[in-house]
């Protein structure tokens, strides 16, 4: 018997992230596994986007809290060395913000209708900030 993937289902999209081994364990990745963990997801995010069509934008869907909660992603950060933040909008357009220990970080990246007229990419956005998950010379 061999071990093959089971088919999509019917209709299904599937596309393929890319998988990129990880990098070896650093000195300063121990120090800080929340900045790694932020720039994986970083990448996730943008992998994501680009496959996104101009009706949508990224939101985060989390099951965890007894029940469903899904928001749309406006921002994300970190806060060494083990803590992921999640910043956005619900579908009532009021702010959320998700504060995750990065031993317990799982997040379901979804397609939402875009809000506004053009939708929101943070890909590019996430790619401008420092390291600590704040625009350059921000504070």
């Amino acid at each position: 018997m061999t071990d093959t993937p089971a088919s999509p289902p019917l209709g299904a999209t599937v596309v393929p992230v890319p998988y990129e081994p990880p990098s070896p364990c650093t000195e300063e990745a121990a120090r800080n596994p929340a900045q790694w963990m932020y720039e994986r997801l970083k990448q996730y995010i943008k992998d994501f986007e680009r496959h996104l069509d101009d009706d949508h934008e990224i939101a985060a869907r989390l099951v965890s809290f007894g029940q469903t909660l899904t928001f749309h992603i406006e921002d994300m950060g970190y806060f060494g060395p083990d803590l992921v933040t999640f910043f956005g909008k619900n579908e009532h357009g009021e702010p959320v913000q998700l504060v995750q220990h990065v031993s317990q970080l799982s997040v379901l990246l979804v397609a939402l209708r875009k809000q506004e007229e053009v939708p929101r990419r943070i890909g590019f956005v996430l790619d401008r900030k420092d390291g600590r998950g704040v625009p350059p010379g921000g504070a």
